[in-house]
């Protein structure tokens, strides 16, 4: 994944990429609950990720930190998933590769701007992600109560991608996979797929039936 489609796309129209985590997700029309735990584990996700800036900066003086700096990232991202369920093939590799993902764009950029270990870019990562991991939890456990059938939502603001306000209010088998743009999501945020121009960003949720 390029640094444009990760630290880039769907730039907020202003000068800081992150919002507030406890306003970010409070235009999603899900349960207070719901957002508790979105905020909860962006918090956890940004705090990792200000850690593994600071081991940068504090160790980068000791010369070589690529291999060690990046181990240290991805255990402070697979904390954070097994805060919210058992970490299954799907979190594994997700988890791998967005350790490689905010990795690599901090390793080509942190000399020459200064976003790449900031906590703005932190916050920004952790909303993000928190999104994707808590959708995917709630789909597994939609499937473990027995529900058939998932429904895509969106906040329904001017921001919302043309391709997600498509299938909005869509319902399908909840075994069956949303064709959005030209990618194929189980979930919004689908921690499996790489397709950063649907995901990155993304504020919608399922709703399960």
């Amino acid at each position: 994944m390029s640094v444009l489609s990760f630290d880039e796309l769907n730039r907020l129209e202003k000068k800081r990429r992150s919002e507030p985590i406890d306003e970010y997700y409070e235009p999603m029309h899900i349960s207070r609950q719901r957002k508790n735990n979105r905020i909860r584990t962006a918090e956890k996700y940004r705090d990792a990720v200000l850690a593994y800036m600071h081991f940068i900066d504090e160790y980068a003086q000791y010369g070589y930190i690529d291999i060690p700096a990046k181990q240290y990232l991805h255990d402070g991202i697979l904390s954070v998933v097994e805060d919210v369920m058992i970490a299954d093939r799907v979190l594994r590799d997700y988890a791998d590769r967005i350790t490689s993902d905010i990795h690599d764009a901090t390793m080509r950029n942190k000399e020459k701007d200064p976003y790449f270990l900031s906590e703005d870019r932190a916050t920004f990562i952790g909303e993000d992600e928190s999104n994707a991991l808590w959708n995917y939890e709630e789909l597994q456990e939609a499937l473990d109560v027995g529900m058939t059938r998932k429904t895509w939502n969106t906040v329904g603001d001017r921001v919302v991608r043309d391709t997600h306000k498509a299938v909005r209010g869509k319902t399908i088998p909840i075994e069956k996979a949303f064709s959005v743009g030209e990618a194929m999501l189980m979930t919004p945020r689908d921690p499996e797929v790489d397709a950063p121009e649907e995901t990155v960003n993304c504020r919608c949720w399922l709703t399960f039936s």
